[in-house]
Formats: C-alpha cells, sequence, structure tokens
C-alpha cells in the first residue's frame, strides 16, 4: 500500500475545509487530496494546484474522464458549499455514537484492540467528521487506512467501493467481504455496523444489537447503557 506523495497535514486541512469537508465533485467525506496538474510535473504541494476528491472521482480525472476545467469548477464551487443538508456532519452540541446498542456520547476512540485503535471518530469545525477507521485481512495485513478521512488503499485497486448518499456512508471489499457503515440519524446520532473486519487474525463484527470479536459477543456490561466522555469506548484483546 503505498503511501508516496502525501500531502502535508496543513495542506490536506485547508484543502478539505476549502472543499467543505467533502469531494469537491460529489459531497462523499472519504477524501484524496488530488493534483490537478500532476505532481510529477511541478514536484510541489501547491494547494491551488489540489482539490479534494472521493477516491471514485479522483480515479476517473486519472482515467481523464473528468476535465481539468470540470475540476477546477468543482473546487471554486463544491457540492457541500451548495448542499450543506447533505454533509456528514452533527451541528447539536454532543455527539452520540451508537455501536452495537451501546452508546458513547462526546467519545473518541471508539473501538481499540489490543492496544490498537480500529476506529475512531472526531468532529472538525464544530461538526463535520472525521473517521480514523483501519481495515485488516484475516492475515493482519494492513489493507486500507481512513486517516482523518483522507483514504489510502493500493492504488488503482478496484476491490473497493466507497458509496455516499446524505448522511450515509458505506465502505466495502467485495473480494474480502468487508463493509463498514455510518450513518447519521435524528441529526444527532452516528450508528456503525462492520462486517469482515479484522485484527491479529481475529473477526470482527458490529451488527445493530452486537459487537463480536472470535464470534463472541464483548463489552456486554455496557449493552443499552449511555456512557459519556469516556477516553475509549470499547477495549478488548484478542487473546
Amino acid at each position: 500500500m503505498s503511501t508516496n506523495n502525501i500531502a502535508p497535514l496543513q495542506i490536506q486541512t485547508q484543502l478539505r475545509k476549502a472543499a467543505f469537508y467533502g469531494c469537491a465533485i460529489c459531497g462523499c467525506p472519504i477524501l484524496e487530496y488530488v493534483h490537478i496538474v500532476p505532481y510529477y510535473n511541478i514536484q510541489a504541494f501547491l494547494p491551488e494546484n489540489m482539490v479534494a476528491l472521493c477516491p471514485y472521482h479522483s480515479m476517473r480525472y486519472d482515467l481523464k474522464e473528468i476535465s481539468e476545467s470540470t475540476l477546477r469548477s468543482a473546487k471554486a464551487d463544491p457540492y457541500n458549499k451548495v448542499h450543506q443538508q447533505d454533509t456528514f456532519s452533527i451541528s447539536s452540541q454532543e455527539m452520540y455514537v451508537n455501536v452495537g446498542k451501546r452508546i458513547f456520547v462526546n467519545t473518541s476512540r471508539i473501538l481499540v484492540v489490543d492496544d490498537f485503535d480500529i476506529i475512531s471518530i472526531k468532529r472538525e469545525d464544530g461538526k463535520y467528521i472525521l473517521f480514523d477507521i483501519n481495515f485488516f485481512d484475516k492475515l493482519n495485513n494492513l489493507i486500507a487506512i481512513v486517516s482523518e478521512n483522507r483514504w489510502t488503499a493500493e492504488r488503482g485497486s478496484r476491490e473497493w467501493s466507497i458509496m455516499y448518499k446524505p448522511r450515509h456512508l458505506t465502505i466495502k471489499n467485495y473480494s474480502k467481504n468487508i463493509i463498514f457503515d455510518a450513518e447519521i440519524k435524528n441529526n444527532k446520532e452516528i450508528t456503525i455496523t462492520s462486517a469482515g473486519m479484522h485484527y491479529n487474525g481475529s473477526p470482527l463484527r458490529i451488527t445493530e444489537n452486537e459487537i463480536l470479536l472470535n464470534n463472541d459477543e464483548i463489552a456486554i456490561d455496557l449493552k443499552g447503557t449511555e456512557l459519556r466522555n469516556y477516553e475509549v469506548g470499547i477495549a478488548a484483546e484478542t487473546l
């Protein structure tokens, strides 16, 4: 999985803010930071030459299915600027995250396994949701990363599909049967489900009612509760 030519964090932040935290073309919150004039031509990270795109539209630009003029127009007038109601955001004072019937309020580190963060969530600019997600396969290979909504996976891989409709994000890997789903409900609560995820060779699954590690339910004592301002939501060990 290549991490070459990743823009400095300051520029990433600048670009996602300029795009109102979504793909400049469609509003999807999972992003790549794309050079309009290719990096190999200028060998520099210039914000005026870069734009936030979802992996699908980034791939289409690479394939020259999207023109430079279209991309520059989207950069100047990004989708989420016009469609604020579609953004993956929560503007209420508190953020609720529902994971397997356990509700965490104002808690960033949602799922930690063997002291390693698998799923984390925070807000930027008071409302826009940023995910950190680590996707491992059964052999414990790190195959994709979401870091403050920046997507990193093997370039050109068509195994992944990232789908977005207003306030509902789905990430899938068809060949490995991985799915991560996050949906904002009632304008204040993010509900997360997942399947096919792993860590240290152990399968992880989150349903609407359970959190399963090695097919055993964990954190049973927290089920049906609302927990506020925890440092870690669910902490588990693979043993």
